[in-house]
Parts: structure tokens; C-alpha cells; sequence
């Protein structure tokens, strides 16, 4: 057993997009995540991988359509812990039902392993933080972030497509398709 990751990646735009403006905030000196471009769905410790990835096929094979998500906003996680001079960027997507209730159910599984690394997006532990990281930001750069995000072009629609098991550290392990247009 080992720890793992779920994943929720967007359309080939908005990953385009954001892989974009990573581009420029790493050019600019920002420490950007090797993540592919995506909402966290779930952090996993200690669970057997053929039993999250059984789950998260059945999870992705019972949906019905892919999510629609509206990334109109930015927010950040404060400084904390050991990083007290750095802030993380993000994209905030809007918590619409729809977000909200495909993030919840897919926690109606396997939630007792959302401890630790899991944590900060686990539903019974607290608020989770549904986000997407764009890059970890110096607080006193904050402002030149800012400026590179509102002129990245990252703003608007765009639709979850697949979801994805990672180890943790990143590997891809599996990738499972939403239902929808391609």
C-alpha cells in the first residue's frame, strides 16, 4: 500500500491555457507545480491502488456527462507552517452544485484514508479547498502574480474530462474518461 492521488483534468483549452500562463509565472521566477493542470480531488494513505482505481473507473463510467466548471476567480492559500513567506496561487473554480456534488460523491468512498496528505481536501475533515494551483508566490511578489494571472487568459469555462490516479509522488498510474464530446 502506498499514498495516492485523484485527479480531475480539464479540456485540452483550458489545460492550454493554464499551461500558458504556468509558462510565463515560471519565466517570471514563480515555482510553478509539475502537475498537469487539474482539480485535486482526493489524497489517499496507506490504500490498496487496484481498489481506488476499481473505484474511481465505476465513479467516472457512472457519469453522465463531463462537469462543467467556471474558473472566474483566483484566491490564495495564506503562508503557513514552514512556508511563512510564500503564498499559493490559485485558480477558484465557482463551487456550483454541480462542482460541489461530483466532488462530494466522490468521496463516498474511501474517505478513512484521507488523512495526512489528504487532509486539506478531505470533505470530513473540515472545508475542503476545491482549487486549482497555478504557483507558489513570495508575498512580497504578490502583485506581479496577480498581473501575469489577470493578462494569462485563464478566466472562464472549461469542462472536466477524465479523472486520473497518480502515486504520490507523481506517476501516472491510470486514466478513466469522463462521458462526453472529445
Amino acid at each position: 500500500m502506498s499514498n495516492y492521488v485523484v485527479i480531475a483534468r480539464f479540456d485540452e483549452a483550458a489545460n492550454r491555457n493554464i499551461v500558458r500562463l504556468r509558462r510565463q509565472m515560471e519565466e517570471a521566477g514563480f515555482d510553478v507545480p509539475e502537475w498537469p493542470p487539474h482539480i485535486t480531488l482526493a489524497a489517499y494513505e496507506d490504500i490498496d491502488a487496484g481498489l481506488l482505481c476499481d473505484w474511481t473507473a465505476g465513479f467516472a463510467a457512472r457519469q453522465t456527462a463531463r462537469v462543467e466548471v467556471g474558473l472566474h476567480a483566483v484566491g490564495l492559500f495564506p503562508p503557513g507552517g514552514p512556508h511563512r513567506d510564500t503564498v499559493v496561487l490559485y485558480l477558484a473554480p465557482a463551487h456550483a452544485k454541480v462542482l460541489v456534488d461530483f466532488y462530494y460523491a466522490f468521496h463516498a468512498k474511501y474517505e478513512e484514508y484521507c488523512t495526512g496528505i489528504g487532509w486539506y481536501n478531505s470533505i470530513s475533515h473540515g472545508q475542503p479547498a476545491i482549487h486549482s494551483t497555478i504557483a507558489v508566490v513570495p508575498v512580497e511578489r504578490i502583485q506581479k502574480a496577480m498581473e501575469l494571472v489577470m493578462a494569462g487568459g485563464v478566466f472562464g469555462k472549461a469542462k472536466i474530462v477524465a479523472l486520473e490516479v497518480y502515486t504520490y509522488p507523481m506517476r501516472l498510474i491510470r486514466r478513466f474518461e469522463l462521458p462526453g464530446e472529445s
